[in-house]
């Protein structure tokens, strides 16, 4: 049990500490503090499934006011809950990851700089736990074998001059910290992703998620979608 909530610790965290954000809207800057409050272990009203929830709610109700409030409740997307199938560690909602690159890449295009690396590790999250690698090598796992964290393999297609744009290392200095897992397959059969993680020039990676989620965006949330109970099952 041990063992296990010290690789959700590992996986919930992000690779650089986050900055602190503050929102426009009173309820989604309380829950983004909470968020971070959180991490260091301090008491906090809520958990994470229920500031999730919050969140989804808020987005529904057309509640974000700005930037600063997309880059909250990305924070909080992103902190979708993990667990273990077959040994396997997954996710219960990706695709909630998936909503939080959206979220943050809106932010970010908006002026919102310390949306900036959320960028990259959200979408990082979203296709290490859907395509077993990621495009900028933010994110980490731990090796139940050796106790290491290790490296999710990642995309060479993308270059470190896109790294810098999200604040990513280039590659070589990632892998000076880290040892690489292997990839499951092939790295050519990877196709290529761009930073809102659509399939360049093909259709979206998983059905209509994508543009499902934008749509979701676009209209305010008010279309229906409800990520928390996209759930991936055991």
């Amino acid at each position: 049990m041990k063992n296990y909530h010290n690789v959700l610790l590992l996986m919930l965290c992000s690779f650089f500490a986050a900055p602190a954000a503050f929102g426009q809207t009173p309820v989604l800057r309380e829950i983004a503090k909470e968020d971070q409050d959180s991490r260091t272990w301090k008491t906090v009203a809520r958990t994470d499934d229920e500031r999730r929830k919050l969140v989804i709610e808020l987005i529904g109700q057309g509640a974000l006011k700005g930037p600063e409030d997309r880059y909250d409740a990305a924070l909080i997307l992103q902190h979708t809950d993990l667990d273990f199938c077959e040994k396997r560690l997954v996710s219960k909602s990706p695709d909630n990851y998936l909503l939080a690159h959206y979220l943050s890449k809106s932010a970010f295009e908006a002026g919102y700089k310390d949306a900036r690396f959320l960028v990259a590790t959200t979408i990082d999250r979203y296709l290490s736990f859907t395509q077993g690698y990621q495009k900028y090598g933010t994110n980490r796992v731990n090796n139940q074998q050796t106790g290491e964290e290790e490296l999710v393999p990642i995309d060479r297609k993308t270059t470190d001059s896109e790294r810098a744009i999200y604040g990513v290392p280039p590659l070589a200095e990632l892998l000076k910290q880290y040892h690489e897992q292997a990839p499951a397959k092939k790295q050519e059969s990877h196709p290529t992703f761009d930073a809102v993680g659509m399939r360049s020039g093909e259709a979206p990676l998983m059905s209509s998620t994508p543009n499902l989620w934008k749509t979701f965006l676009s209209q305010g949330g008010r279309t229906g979608a409800y990520l928390a109970v996209l759930h991936v099952s055991c």
